[in-house]
């Protein structure tokens, strides 16, 4: 038990026992364990010499194992070596499950999106050294699920990945902050005084929740619109009423509406468009109804704030949509409709 206390405190306070740079402790322990379980028969010589520690530190990890973990290693006099004579129980807290998995692979591939810039060197670093601890626990090299799977994302440019970089210490230190903002309907950028709230990531692409202070209202920026970006050293408080997930939640993309009101959206879809309905979630409030029993026919509800994102989505199927309320969504498609007509 006193080795025990000693080696996890070793682990927590990640000292190195000489100059020079040197494994953890418990990184240096999964390492061995790997050696051992792929019978290589590694001896405190070699182990010492690849970790650059003492033979001694690698005698007291072997006793750790041991005495403490229940692995169940000899000393191989002929091959001068250690081998499992016994059960090899995984190493606690690394054993890695089908959804620890995913979510290690979902984060690999956000890298994707700042490809190129500086900021993809030093977020694979880190992320490297997660993976290097749960590679041998798995049994699953990661070069082998990238061969395996693909997610698609949007690339984000090098100045939005600097932009976010500004904007995430915004937020989190609560200060207001000044920048140039062109509107998608507007010939130019125009001077924005925000206290900025949240960031939320929608459809790929990152936008910027915040307290307009010239408009006294909530408004929502897309990051590559923004520009001439500057943080000022006032400090505001966010208010406890506010939401970033909650927010975002009432939206069916982006585009939110003032106040609390919300429209129940109901659309009908079929064919096709019936089976994706029930293969996929666009809104948190979805509900999806089929409404015969070959399921060629769904009913799809939910409720969203705005509804100019909602008319992008039920053109995008055609004649497979039908709308059925609010009256304001017919009415919006119709005359996107009719514009398209003329």
């Amino acid at each position: 038990m006193a080795r025990f206390r000693e080696t996890v405190a070793e682990m927590m306070e990640d000292k190195p026992r000489r100059i020079g740079l040197t494994r953890r402790p418990l990184e240096r322990i999964m390492s061995i364990h790997r050696a051992i379980k792929d019978g290589t028969y590694p001896n405190c010589s070699t182990l010492a010499r690849q970790f650059e520690v003492t033979s001694k530190t690698i005698m007291r990890d072997i006793e750790f194992m041991r005495d403490s973990l229940g692995v169940e290693i000899e000393y191989d006099a002929v091959r001068h070596g250690w081998y499992a004579s016994g059960t090899m129980p995984e190493i606690p807290g690394f054993t890695v499950g089908a959804e620890e998995l995913a979510a290690l692979f979902l984060t690999r591939t956000a890298l994707d999106a700042i490809r190129g810039t500086a900021l993809e060197s030093t977020m694979r670093q880190v992320f490297s050294k997660i993976v290097a601890s749960v590679e041998g626990t798995v049994h699953l090299e990661w070069s082998e699920m990238e061969e395996a799977f693909t997610r698609k994302m949007p690339a984000m440019h090098a100045r939005d990945v600097k932009l976010f970089g500004e904007l995430a210490d915004a937020v989190l230190q609560r200060r207001e902050i000044h920048f140039h903002y062109r509107k998608l309907d507007a010939d130019k950028a125009a001077p924005r005084s925000v206290r900025p709230y949240h960031l939320g990531e929608v459809d790929g692409g990152w936008y910027l929740i915040g307290h307009d202070l010239d408009r006294g209202a909530l408004r929502t920026f897309a990051l590559p619109r923004i520009t001439r970006f500057k943080m000022l050293m006032t400090v505001f408080e966010r208010p406890l009423s506010f939401d970033g997930r909650e927010h975002l939640r009432r939206s069916f993309g982006i585009w939110h509406q003032g106040g609390t009101r919300t429209h129940l959206v109901r659309v009908t879809l079929k064919d096709y468009a019936a089976r994706l309905a029930t293969e996929r979630r666009w809104h948190p409030s979805q509900e999806t109804t089929v409404l015969d029993e070959k399921g060629k026919l769904v009913e799809v509800r939910f409720e969203a704030a705005a509804l100019e994102e909602v008319v992008r989505w039920v053109l995008s199927f055609g004649s497979k949509a039908e709308v059925i309320g609010p009256p304001e969504l017919l009415q919006m498609v119709r005359e996107e409709l009719k514009l398209m007509r003329a």
